[in-house]
């Protein structure tokens, strides 16, 4: 509720609109965010026409020197130009059909995109509260407009500051707080799973399926390319969508080895 009412307070716009202009806005935004976060823009447009003050491709290209990417959602028709701006800063365009397609369309940008090799690397400063519920109410930091009076959250393991979800970066001390499976998450989408290579077995009773642990069923089957352990299809789809590890990597020493640095 507090995004769409944001929202709806930022769209009293009037004139023409201008692709350009949004553009400058949003890299002026962008350029300043540390070098290890992703600079992402998402456009939703639903004019056939832009209204800019000047050569929009100037702009374009302070963009690809910002290591911007812009993917664009077209609501009405194809536009070239959309597409050609994407295609410089390496974003997705895309045109919707229909409610259903503009909804899968729009969640396709939800995960972050997977971190760059040249990408700058810094270390953060995190604390990772855990919940408490105590006998005595207090008030919240991150509840100021509206007051509220609870027996339980997160403090601040520096500060001792009560807040009632994470994330949050501590308003009194600046501390970012964080919970172990927000990290988590966060790694299994800047470093995704690798795909599995498709084989083909002479013999497929032969062979075990590491996840699983049954004997494979079908001819095709897929290998890791990392510990070369055999998975069944059920497996393979399960592992790259929930479970983002191998399990033929993670019961093996040297997968635990880097699993754990990788998190860590």
């Amino acid at each position: 509720s507090l995004h769409l009412s944001s929202l709806q307070k930022a769209a009293h716009c009037a004139g023409e609109p201008s692709l350009q202009n949004a553009l400058d806005m949003a890299t002026n935004t962008l350029k300043n965010m540390p070098g290890h976060s992703s600079r992402e823009v998402l456009v939703l447009l639903g004019s056939l026409t832009t209204c800019d003050p000047g050569d929009i491709f100037q702009t374009v290209d302070e963009m690809k020197a910002a290591n911007v990417q812009c993917s664009v959602i077209g609501l009405a028709a194809s536009v070239n130009v959309c597409k050609r701006i994407c295609d410089i800063t390496q974003g997705m365009y895309s045109v919707c059909l229909d409610e259903a397609h503009y909804r899968e369309l729009l969640f396709r940008h939800v995960p972050p995109p997977p971190a760059e090799s040249g990408m700058e690397a810094s270390l953060i400063r995190m604390g990772f509260p855990q919940h408490h519920a105590g006998t005595t109410s207090a008030l919240c930091a991150c509840h100021t407009e509206k007051p509220n009076l609870s027996s339980h959250g997160y403090f601040c393991p520096q500060c001792k500051t009560k807040y009632c979800d994470l994330p949050v970066d501590c308003k009194v001390c600046k501390l970012t707080l964080v919970s172990a499976p927000h990290l988590a998450r966060s790694y299994h989408h800047l470093f995704p799973l690798p795909s599995f290579r498709e084989v083909q077995l002479r013999d497929p009773s032969a062979a075990t399926c590491c996840g699983c642990q049954l004997h494979l069923k079908n001819t095709l089957a897929y290998v890791c390319p990392n510990c070369q352990q055999h998975l069944c299809s059920d497996c393979d789809m399960y592992v790259h969508d929930s479970l983002h590890s191998c399990p033929g990597c993670c019961s093996s020493a040297d997968g635990r080895r880097s699993v754990s640095a990788g998190i860590g």
